[in-house]
């Protein structure tokens, strides 16, 4: 954003209150789609690190 041009004080006010909406909702939804168990970033980040290695 602040390569864009807009004010560092916005994208200081979008981080926060990104960090500050947490959803604990959890929907088995992609599950019925895609017919595979849903997992946490956490897990996926794991599962995939030496592709970022």
């Amino acid at each position: 954003m602040r390569a864009d041009g807009r004010p560092p004080a916005l994208g200081e006010a979008l981080l926060a209150a990104i960090a500050r909406s947490r959803s604990e909702l959890v929907t088995d939804t992609v599950e019925r789609i895609t017919g595979v168990p849903v997992r946490g970033f956490a897990q996926w980040a794991r599962e995939h690190a030496g592709e970022f290695r």
